[in-house]
């Protein structure tokens, strides 16, 4: 499997030098990705695309190629995947799509593909998949247009069931400043699935996350069999729960509809975390950055009464308890207040706290409770907010502020979900940074807890008997 990833040469069937041409796109993203392998355009007419000849005869290309990524006619795919088995390329991603997702039966040419696959033991992604993007090797296979140059690194892997997901997966992650290593698209998984992927991303030291965005569950015992056994949290957002949706699944993916109740059942019992969005997933992503969360009890803190009940609110929509506090704490934080108008609790309201070593103190002391789990924190930022504080030489820039929560979270072993009231270019540049997980707003950082919660409890929930799809 991993020379679907990490391939030391790539041919790209199905090139052609006119500008509409898809295929010579693959060439392009991956010399933007700085793909370090070597490239082989292969197609029916000369020419040269973007600096490499295009090879007309494919048993003239040399031999010891990796992967092969297929975008050509329907009916050609099984003649290129056996020019393919004569040099002796043993994976292939095949994007040409206008296979069974047209009327949910194989067709004949996908019975041809088979057969040339199983002579030459041949594995494949595909057929109607975009391929591979892979950030640690520079691979992008995708061959609809796009910004490569723009993905960022990270260590969650995606497993996508549809091509626009895909992209769009991409650009979420890295514009999230979460970033990725790796996102397969698997389309009509006539060869390799989630199963396949998931397996080997168990074993990948660049992946320590999975997540699959999932149209159909075609063997739902062994996708439950192998999350259960993950020693990586597995997150999935299932669509195609609807009838409504189901049509379009179906020939776009050739996806099956799903009982949701009984998906819904089986992935808590094996230990998968499920999300309703692309933003949900880089929310959770973000969520499991941070220690793990032992227990619902929780500390809400926020520079603003507003903010703080807010805080209140979200924290008992989602099943959070805020304890009382100790008085003799309390005591001790209110002595930090300026104007002592602001009688202090859980939530927090620091409104009349104008002095950081106060946040600092609250922050060390409320983690040390044995019975607290976590903190929420809705923090105030503005470039020239020293003015606010006593001690203006106290006041840290932005990368030693998260380096501050960071160290924190480490030292106790328990979370704190970050989130601030400032200008969004403000928040950007702290998750820019990407020192420590911030979230865009108050109601996300508490659902990023509620979601890390789960991770926890889903995980001790393991083993129980699973109930299939």
């Amino acid at each position: 499997m991993r020379e679907f990833f990490y391939p030391s040469s790539v041919a790209v069937f199905g090139v052609g030098s006119r500008p509409g041409n898809l295929a010579r796109n693959i060439v392009l993203h991956c010399q933007e990705m700085g793909f370090k392998g070597r490239i082989h355009p292969v197609g029916r007419e000369p020419g040269n695309v973007y600096g490499r000849d295009i090879v007309t005869n494919p048993d003239s290309l040399p031999d010891g190629i990796d992967l092969a990524v297929i975008l050509v006619p329907a009916p050609f795919v099984a003649e290129t995947l056996e020019a393919c088995g004569r040099k002796g390329i043993r994976h292939a991603i095949i994007s040409t799509g206008g296979f069974r997702e047209l009327d949910g039966i194989q067709s004949q040419a996908e019975k041809e593909i088979l057969d040339v696959t199983d002579r030459y033991g041949i594995r494949f992604i595909g057929p109607n998949s975009i391929g591979v993007i892979c950030t640690d090797s520079g691979l992008c296979s995708p061959f609809n247009p796009m910004q490569a140059e723009h993905f960022k690194k990270g260590a969650t892997s995606l497993i996508i069931q549809s091509g626009g997901v895909t992209t769009q997966c991409a650009y979420s992650f890295s514009e999230g400043h979460v970033g990725f290593s790796k996102i397969v698209s698997v389309g009509n998984k006539l060869n390799i699935g989630e199963i396949d992927l998931i397996e080997y991303l168990q074993g990948d030291e660049d992946t320590e996350q999975i997540h699959l965005y999932l149209e159909s569950i075609e063997d739902g015992r062994e996708l439950m069999r192998v999350a259960s056994k993950s020693t990586k949290p597995v997150v999935v957002f299932k669509a195609n729960v609807s009838t409504t949706s189901s049509k379009i699944a179906l020939s776009h993916t050739a996806a099956l509809f799903n009982d949701d109740r009984v998906v819904d059942a089986a992935f808590r019992q094996s230990g998968i975390v499920r999300v309703e969005s692309i933003h949900g997933m880089t929310v959770c992503a973000k969520a499991l950055e941070l220690p793990p969360l032992r227990g619902n009890r929780l500390v809400a803190i926020s520079l603003s009464g507003g903010f703080s009940v807010i805080l209140g609110d979200m924290c008992e929509k989602l099943g959070f308890e805020c304890p009382d506090l100790p008085r003799q704490l309390l005591d001790r934080i209110e002595d930090f207040r300026r104007g002592g108008v602001i009688r202090m609790s859980n939530p927090m309201d620091f409104g009349d706290v104008h002095d950081v070593r106060g946040l600092v103190f609250a922050l060390e002391q409320c983690l040390a409770l044995d019975f607290i789990d976590g903190i929420v924190l809705c923090f105030m930022f503005e470039p020239e907010m020293k003015r606010f504080f006593r001690d203006k030489d106290s006041i840290a820039s932005p990368g030693e502020i998260l380096e501050f929560f960071k160290r924190l979270c480490e030292r106790t072993d328990k979370p704190i979900a970050l989130s601030f009231f400032a200008r969004r270019e403000n928040v950007e540049a702290f998750k820019k940074l990407g020192i420590f997980p911030v979230f865009n707003d108050a109601m996300e950082s508490v659902l990023a807890l509620r979601m890390l919660l789960e991770v926890g409890e889903r995980g001790r929930d393991r083993g129980t008997e699973i109930c299939p799809p």
